[in-house]
């Protein structure tokens, strides 16, 4: 095969990928070409043979040309099927025969494939994971302790959000082996919630999440701890993700003297306003993944004075033998600026079988 039949047939296979494949132009010039996944949430999913999937914000695309039919829900919520044609200004045309519709392009509420399913029908399947664990330490030596743990997990993950429901309970006990080794209680906590994340656009996100509990170790009663804000989504790949939040809380806490008769004395409490701030960060292989989350939560009357802090980190190995089970080794810190315990900071170090599904 000569050059110049090389060369013809190359730009021949060129032109004709180019002809056959959707196109989306951003207001800074960019283009990408492949096969629009979705439209969904402001955020536009585009499939390229080079980058993978590329999402792009529906507000700085100014373009969009598909070379087959689509699904698109106009503002008035009627679906119209056809090619979207770009048009000046902005615009587009959806070729749907007589339901053909003539639109801006931030007017499009959502779009999707042909044999893909539609955000109602997203809604209607998504599926929910489920995770279960439990641990036990203990030690001999100078002193004796025993701890056990629990926790459970349920989290439904769709297009457009996540949400998650989480329950942690922690006792432990410790003896002194001089003395009068009585047996001292050394944990006795819980800790359940809701978090609930939403897409605004392809990498922002709004949030609000709820903690309840309890510490008896800490003379806590109960406690709530209520915040919504705004998150960025750092970095969203399928196996690495890193995200921050930000917004504002509302705590309150209950504090009172926890008696061996199991009496209740010298009730108190406290409630602050002030801000929220989180940091989300997991990255996957092919043989477990690594998790880290940080939040801190100070007052607004005392912004370095009345805060809680926590941090997680946790890495999480599959068991290959087992399916759906892992072993997930891990440390956790939380510290209070203002407790009635004699500590300030609590260090947690656990390892726990969990199971996925």
């Amino acid at each position: 095969m000569n050059t110049k039949k090389l060369l013809f047939l190359t730009s021949a296979a060129l032109i004709s990928v180019a002809a056959f494949a959707d196109e989306v132009e951003c207001t800074d010039g960019s283009v990408y070409v492949g096969k629009i996944e979705s439209i969904d949430g402001g955020v536009i999913s585009v499939e390229t043979n080079t980058a993978g999937t590329v999402k792009v914000s529906q507000s700085e695309v100014v373009s969009i040309t598909t070379d087959a039919p689509v699904f698109v829900r106009t503002p008035d919520k009627n679906t119209v099927r056809g090619r979207i044609v770009s048009e000046s200004d902005g615009r587009v045309k959806i070729d749907g025969g007589s339901l053909a519709a003539d639109l801006e392009i931030s007017q499009i509420q959502t779009s999707w494939q042909d044999g893909a399913l539609s955000p109602e029908e997203k809604l209607l399947s998504s599926k929910w994971a489920y995770s279960l664990g439990a641990s036990m330490l203990g030690k001999t030596g100078n002193t004796e302790s025993l701890t056990a743990g629990v926790s459970a997990e349920a989290v439904r993950t769709t297009s457009d959000d996540t949400l998650k429901f989480y329950a942690n309970y922690n006792y432990g006990k410790t003896k002194e082996t001089s003395g009068t080794k009585d047996w001292s209680k050394s944990a006795d906590d819980l800790h359940c919630g809701v978090d609930y994340e939403h897409s605004i656009s392809a990498m922002t996100f709004w949030y609000a999440r709820e903690d309840l509990g309890f510490d008896r170790v800490k003379n806590i009663r109960f406690l709530s701890t209520s915040a919504a804000g705004l998150g960025y989504k750092v970095i969203d790949e399928d196996n690495w993700h890193f995200s921050l939040r930000g917004g504002l809380s509302y705590r309150y806490e209950t504090y009172k003297d926890y008696m061996h008769d199991g009496n209740w004395d010298n009730p108190d409490d406290t409630s602050a306003l002030g801000l929220d701030f989180g940091l989300h960060h997991d990255y996957s292989w092919d043989w477990g993944k690594i998790v880290t989350d940080i939040s801190y939560t100070p007052a607004f009357e005392d912004f370095f004075g009345d805060y809680v802090a926590t941090h997680e980190s946790y890495v999480d190995f599959d068991v290959e033998s087992i399916d759906n089970m892992s072993v997930r080794i891990g440390m956790k810190n939380e510290y209070r600026a203002e407790t009635t315990a004699a500590d300030h900071l609590d260090t947690t170090y656990y390892a726990k079988v969990i199971f996925v599904w």
